[in-house]
């Protein structure tokens, strides 16, 4: 692992700009995204830096590879952004849902050297909650992709009873998951209820698809890969 410069901004609905960048982050391991010292004088937390601002867009870049970006508020992912390869980006993509930042709301990104496999599935639900599954494919087989902030959690148990109506996946595999494409979200059965198209960000700006899948108990998230 290696040190890293981590940049990026938030849009707020008054055409502003919150200034992003860390540098010496160490690839691989997650961290927060305080504002550019070289803007913003002191690095600070985003919502420390303009509470009150409403942010609609969120666009992070890693220079090597990158899994997630999100805004945490007291432990609770409140959105997930658009993530980048820097120089990889094609269109700025807005959130799921605006965000009125508060004191103490931190980005939080995880970026990577660009063949580590650790895959991302980002969902937005009918009930207005941000979720995110995280899975590390090492061969060929089927990866559960498990709730980010408590790693015993299937979508199931974190969803039951809600509905995914925004999703996006990344994931740096390409051909070895051609099996499924992308994320599977399987029923109690193992009956195929969504799929949701992988993105590698090395590759092209990971998009945000529209879906309509109810979640129940006992249902699965997984990346099926043949190597």
């Amino acid at each position: 692992m290696v040190n890293i410069t981590c940049s990026g901004y938030l849009r707020t609905t008054s055409g502003s700009q919150i200034p992003l960048k860390n540098t010496a982050q160490l690839e691989g391991t997650e961290f927060s995204l305080t504002t550019d010292v070289d803007l913003t004088t002191t690095a600070q937390d985003a919502g420390t830096y303009m509470p009150g601002a409403t942010v609609v867009s969120m666009e992070i870049f890693a220079p090597n590879g990158i899994q997630m970006a999100y805004i945490l508020r007291q432990g609770v992912i409140l959105a997930w952004g658009s993530v980048n390869v820097a120089g990889v980006n094609n269109k700025e993509l807005m959130l799921c849902a605006p965000v009125t930042l508060r004191p103490g709301d931190t980005v939080r990104v995880l970026a990577s050297a660009a063949n580590v496999r650790t895959a991302a599935l980002c969902v937005y639900t009918a009930r207005g909650i941000s979720r995110i599954f995280t899975g590390t494919p090492s061969g060929a087989g089927t990866t559960q992709l498990t709730d980010l902030q408590d790693s015993s959690n299937s979508i199931g148990d974190t969803l039951q009873g809600d509905t995914i109506v925004k999703a996006m996946f990344t994931s740096v595999d390409g051909s070895k998951i051609v099996s499924s494409g992308g994320a599977w979200i399987r029923n109690a059965s193992g009956q195929l209820a969504g799929a949701i198209p992988a993105t590698n960000p090395t590759k092209a700006e990971p998009c945000i698809s529209s879906v309509n899948i109810p979640i129940s108990l006992n249902w699965t998230a997984s990346v099926v890969t043949d190597a």
